[in-house]
């Protein structure tokens, strides 16, 4: 019983820093292969519907926008390329992923506290705290779907960004889609983990 339940943490905690669904992983595991495109980046889609998971243009008016500092800085990088497990660099020079990016809007351009790192300690030279990290911070106050705000971090199991109003939000989402806002309702990957407030 002990080997299944770590072996089902490894499974949790590998999927969660890849970005991978979980059943996606488990799938591949058994079938040996190496995941597919639709498994590693969950939020592509091979299409270009709008407003989709996946390709397409970003959707939102004016109206919906509350640029908080963190969002304000976040909307800033509308387009930013994506690379999976990317450093983002010091200036956000290179590409992210979505909790690198995360990670950089946070602790670099802001001076907060990520998780692992002290305010003012992560440079962005590395990836930094992977999705799932943030999931179980107690740097975040969990706040209900109906709080939610501009500045708010949204964290599901494989995927997280940062809430540009009570609608939408900002993230690395895959190469093709880049870094775009989405709705947050159905747009993420995987469970819910938390939305959160920086304390």
């Amino acid at each position: 019983m002990a080997v299944v339940a770590v072996s089902a943490g490894i499974l949790f905690v590998w999927s969660g820093i890849k970005g991978w669904s979980i059943l996606g992983t488990l799938g591949d595991l058994i079938t040996g292969t190496k995941p597919n495109q639709e498994n590693a980046y969950p939020l592509y889609k091979a299409d270009n519907t709008p407003d989709g998971i996946g390709g397409g243009p970003s959707t939102r008016s004016a109206g919906d926008l509350d640029t908080s500092s963190l969002a304000a800085t976040a909307l800033q990088y509308d387009g930013h390329p994506y690379k999976f497990g990317g450093a983002p660099g010091a200036n956000a020079q290179n590409p992210w992923d979505c909790s690198s990016m995360v990670n950089w809007v946070v602790a670099v351009a802001h001076g907060k506290a990520i998780p692992g790192y002290a305010p003012g300690k992560y440079t962005g030279s590395t990836h930094g705290p992977p999705t799932g990290t943030w999931g179980v911070w107690p740097g975040l106050q969990r706040v209900t779907r109906e709080e939610v705000q501009a500045g708010d971090i949204i964290v599901w199991v494989g995927h997280m960004g940062i809430a540009i109003s009570n609608t939408h939000y900002m993230s690395a989402l895959n190469p093709k889609t880049t870094t775009k806002v989405r709705p947050i309702d159905g747009g993420g990957s995987g469970p819910l983990m938390i939305y959160g407030r920086l304390k």
